[in-house]
């Protein structure tokens, strides 16, 4: 091929190579099946299907929001109290969709502690992990009537041991008379018992994404966000329907086959918990704020955040039109 022809055909196709918008997205874990979803819509090209660049911002030991108040994700996974409180303190997050519909957050507790309901946590030791979890936690102790001040009317709580069997560990060694788990991954073992804050009436709601309104701007904005969240939610449901395959491409080649079955098993169990479009329900946004602001002195919340949420996302997602309106608004 001659050298001029080469170059006129790179000069044809070079638009063509940059239609692609960019997006950065920070995950929340840190269990890679917490992130499952989005792995899988990015190994099988349905973000680059939809017209976007996405970049996947592994999770870490900072908070999520932290990347985008520096400015270094478009958008963020994180548990609705963790945002609400950062709404708060001045980071103006906007919900944008709700990736789980129901919530996952559990108390494990040893039956030889005296727990068998959340009637027995008076007195008791709470092992928890910080990340987020705290907030729904104290909520639900609130309800309970129960304050985290060591003292024998109240409860005791204390960080969880590193690693993923922390939990275990410290229960196993009857270090903690429960422990905060997660209703996909729960903990191993006889004589335990799974206490869920919804017979309670505090299930707060989790993973949803998050964005500032900067990023919300305009239509084209919220265009690009409704075509990632499409493409999100089928990777999510197409991984939850074949999950030990979605948990071998997470893991990558020659996973080790332990790794393999918990991954899967995890992935397998989020699925009811799944929102089936990512639509936010109002009423379980109201409940949560409500849940949050209970207790007065004890209270998550001062003030009422009023509607940190924005259905124009899941609107347009909803448009099957919306991928080739943005595609024409892109064209030269």
């Amino acid at each position: 091929m001659k050298p001029s022809v080469l170059v006129l055909l790179i000069a044809l196709l070079a638009p063509l190579g940059v239609r692609a918008e960019t997006l950065t997205v920070q995950l929340r874990g840190p269990a890679l099946a917490e992130s499952a979803g989005f792995l899988w819509a990015q190994a099988r090209g349905l973000y680059a299907a939809e017209g976007l660049d996405v970049t996947l911002l592994p999770a870490d030991d900072a908070p999520p929001f932290e990347s985008l108040a520096r400015g270094a994700a478009d958008v963020t996974v994180e548990w609705m109290p963790m945002a609400l409180v950062a709404h708060e303190n001045g980071l103006p997050v906007v919900n944008v969709a709700q990736i789980l519909a129901r919530p996952a957050l559990r108390l494990t507790c040893r039956r030889e502690a005296g727990v068998e309901t959340a009637a027995d946590l008076r007195g008791k030791t709470l092992a928890n992990t910080f990340r987020g979890e705290d907030y729904p936690l104290l909520a639900w102790l609130t309800r309970l009537g129960l304050k985290p001040d060591d003292s024998l009317s109240g409860v005791a709580l204390l960080a969880q041991w590193p690693g993923a069997a922390g939990g275990a560990e410290m229960l196993r060694h009857h270090q903690a008379a429960c422990a905060t788990t997660l209703a996909y991954d729960p903990l191993p073992g006889d004589g335990l018992v799974v206490l869920d804050p919804a017979t309670e009436g505090t299930a707060t709601l989790e993973d949803g994404l998050y964005a500032l309104p900067a990023t919300l701007a305009d239509t084209q904005a919220q265009d690009r966000l409704a075509r990632f969240l499409r493409a999100s939610m089928k990777g999510w449901h197409e991984a939850v329907a074949d999950p030990e395959a979605a948990a071998g491409l997470i893991l990558g080649p020659d996973p080790d086959a332990g790794a393999l079955r918990r991954q899967a098993a995890m992935i397998e169990a989020i699925g009811p918990l799944l929102s089936s479009s990512g639509a936010l329900d109002e009423d379980d946004y109201r409940r949560t704020v409500d849940i949050l602001r209970a207790g007065s002195g004890q209270a998550i919340l001062r003030r009422d955040p009023g509607d940190a949420f924005i259905a124009a996302v899941t609107t347009r997602m909803a448009l099957p039109e919306a991928a080739a309106t943005s595609t024409a608004d892109a064209a030269p």
